[in-house]
């Protein structure tokens, strides 16, 4: 990056960029006090590409510059500057809803029950809010199942209703060049005026305030009565959905 002086600008700032474009967008960071700029390019899967679920496979820095051949110049300048072995790739997974996150005194956290796609990041955020619900619950009661219901009664929905939003965004991040995509921009543009939704959800104010402004763990030992209440007839439902 040296002598390029936009480079160095990105890498000197404690700023996060995103670049959208047809098909893709990219984060970039500096990490490591300053010292090395990280991005994170997303795009779609190659057809015929293995399903592997690894963070260790190796890129290839060609096809990467390929893919983002007609993009701004920046990015194309940043991506030349990668070494060929630094260049690492793996799929983005996800699933469905599940049933139910209980069964008997098992319970699911984190990707295991609500995998999130990074395109509003939150995978690690809502994987801290269950344990703190779960320890919550388990130290307001001896009964695991009553405990273990209110976790669920208190997270499901929330963790699913952001692990949606993520697909959401991702469809808004990626559209293809157009009168859709122009609309979008006008709508982010509009957005940092104070006027209208975002559509880029990991920056909407109220999305914001829903994903950021919650206590969870208040929110349990506050309401703990309510939610015992709540959670029973919560865990009958989930319990007869799965067919048990």
């Amino acid at each position: 990056m040296k002598g390029d002086q936009r480079a160095l600008d990105l890498l000197n700032h404690n700023v996060g960029m995103r670049w959208m474009g047809p098909g893709g967008h990219i984060m970039g960071y500096p990490i490591k006090n300053n010292t090395v700029y990280n991005m994170v390019l997303l795009h779609p899967q190659k057809p015929g590409d293995p399903n592997e679920e690894s963070w260790t496979n190796k890129g290839d820095k060609k096809e990467m510059l390929s893919f983002y051949r007609n993009w701004d110049d920046l990015v194309r300048s940043l991506l030349s500057y990668v070494k060929d072995d630094d260049v690492m790739e793996w799929t983005l997974n996800s699933h469905f809803p599940l049933p139910s996150w209980v069964e008997n005194k098992c319970v699911l956290m984190g990707d295991a029950c609500h995998p999130m796609l990074p395109y509003v990041a939150q995978g690690a955020a809502q994987a801290i809010e269950d344990a703190g619900v779960l320890t919550c619950a388990l130290s307001l009661t001896n009964s695991v199942p009553k405990a273990l219901a209110v976790y669920e009664s208190v997270r499901k929905e929330r963790a699913e209703r952001i692990q949606n939003s993520a697909t959401v965004t991702r469809k808004a991040l990626h559209l293809p060049d157009g009168e859709e995509q122009r609309k979008r921009d006008e709508a982010i543009r509009g957005s940092t005026q104070g006027s209208g939704k975002n559509p880029d959800l990991w920056a909407d104010s109220s999305w914001q305030d829903f994903k950021w402004g919650t206590d969870v763990m208040k929110d349990t030992v506050d309401n703990w009565d309510n939610l015992v209440a709540r959670s029973h007839g919560y865990h009958v439902h989930a319990v007869q959905a799965i067919g048990y």
